[in-house]
């Protein structure tokens, strides 16, 4: 009598004071008992498991799968990680009892580990951004001081600013070149805080960005009365602004060819006279440019006066793109993401993998890319660590609409992979024109490069 009440009431009393859960089936699969802990770690009552088969429970998405399954297929014990619909993980112990050679049930205990696994894999992910930030860090303190906003990191931006803090002690003209959103104006902007200039006027001009019949006025000035809807006493121009000090003009390649005249004058004569006047004002001033141009090509067909390349030209600085200084990823991302954070009041960071896929990004926006790219996910990304997934679907966003641009509406499989190839060749190409430098950013062979640049009629 004592051995019946032990198997029934007693015996699940028992069940029931265990914290963890427990199932009880049989050698079909079918659960014959559980336990009240079950109904913490799931979404159903004991009474609607008794009686139920584990493989209509998995195929209803009460579970990623049931140990009870392995230990009926393998007859021996065994233990697996089962994840609920809920995202909680458990780890999940089964054990088999026989009757003789005959497996007559499976008594599966499982626990949560849903929060252990959370705080590891956080201990994990801290520790190795702590050892890359580290690394990163000995490699930045190299550089010196003096930089202003050029958080540089790789060997390659490293030569950059260094030179650019030598020609800073130069009081010459300095050209910047670089793909847009390289960081030219960081480069200029290291060469005034360095030089004999600093704390004298420093004006920036985005040439680009002025009308062109008001480029003339805007750049040199003009005395009352010059023009129609002239101001009535008259303006000061950039480079009246500037004397005593440095005038950046960024993009100076979109200058019209009748403006670059007057400013090879200007910059020879180091003096000007205002639009509608005659008075010659002299100027002591110090002329940084950049462009995203290719200046030597625009020689050739007659947009660009050579006389005036010469003379912004007297020394250049090349401003290595993104992908060619894959160190200074991890140090931007980081940059970006104190400022942004401070601006928006938030906490985030980038999680492993996340920063994973920056590296491994080509990033044709260069650092501008990168800082939109940070700043975005700052702001919509519902956790404080900015995950993989989250980046990878911006990313793929960017991708898509570059290869849907890009691609015929129509066509083969076989046609749509030789048009896309066909442009990323044509965008290496433009980029460096170089059959070694285009194979090492592809990832593949010179020759591979060679065959294929010669099958799409694209010549070195």
């Amino acid at each position: 009598m004592g051995q019946e009440r032990l198997s029934g009431l007693d015996f699940q009393q028992i069940l029931n004071s265990i914290d963890d859960g427990i199932f009880i089936s049989d050698s079909s699969g079918n659960i014959i008992m559980v336990n009240k802990a079950v109904e913490k770690t799931g979404d159903k009552t004991t009474e609607e498991l008794v009686g139920r088969n584990i493989d209509d429970l998995q195929a209803e998405g009460y579970c990623s799968e049931f140990v009870t399954k392995k230990v009926i297929l393998s007859q021996e014990k065994g233990t697996i990680i089962q994840k609920l619909r809920d995202g909680r993980e458990f780890i999940v112990t089964g054990i088999p009892y026989f009757e003789g050679d005959k497996l007559k049930m499976i008594v599966a205990c499982e626990r949560d580990i849903t929060e252990l696994t959370r705080l590891r894999e956080k201990l994990m992910e801290a520790e190795e951004l702590k050892s890359q930030y580290e690394e990163e860090l000995k490699k930045i303190k190299a550089v010196g001081a003096g930089l202003g906003n050029a958080v540089c990191a790789s060997k390659n931006m490293i030569k950059t600013v260094t030179l650019a803090k030598k020609l800073a002690k130069i009081d010459s003209t300095v050209l910047i070149q670089g793909e847009s959103g390289t960081g030219k104006e960081v480069i200029a902007d290291c060469i005034y805080e360095n030089s004999q200039r600093k704390g004298k006027p420093y004006i920036k001009v985005n040439c680009g960005a002025i009308p062109e019949n008001l480029l003339e006025s805007e750049m040199f000035g003009y005395v009352p009365g010059a023009f129609t809807g002239a101001a009535k006493e008259g303006k000061m121009g950039y480079f009246e602004a500037a004397n005593g000090g440095t005038l950046f003009l960024d993009e100076i390649g979109e200058l019209p060819l009748g403006l670059q005249v007057k400013m090879l004058r200007v910059l020879q004569e180091r003096q000007l006279v205002r639009v509608g006047g005659t008075e010659i004002i002299p100027l002591d001033i110090r002329i940084i440019a950049a462009t995203n141009r290719k200046l030597k090509d625009m020689l050739k067909d007659g947009s660009f006066r050579q006389d005036l390349y010469y003379r912004i030209s007297v020394t250049t600085i090349n401003v290595p793109p993104l992908r060619e200084r894959i160190e200074d990823i991890i140090e931007l991302s980081k940059f970006f993401l104190d400022k942004y954070n401070d601006r928006y009041g938030l906490t985030k960071r980038l999680s492993h993998k996340a920063l994973k896929l920056l590296l491994a990004y080509e990033w044709p926006g260069n650092v501008r890319e990168l800082e939109n790219l940070v700043e975005s996910l700052v702001i919509t990304s519902e956790r404080n660590s900015i995950s993989g997934k989250e980046v990878e679907e911006y990313l793929f966003d960017e991708v898509e609409r570059i290869f849907e641009k890009g691609l015929p509406e129509s066509g083969s499989l076989s046609e749509m992979v030789e048009a896309y190839e066909c442009q990323v060749l044509r965008a290496a190409y433009e980029r460096h024109q170089d059959s070694g430098i285009m194979a090492r950013e592809l990832g593949t062979t010179r020759s591979t490069v060679n065959r294929k640049l010669k099958k799409y009629n694209i010549r070195l």
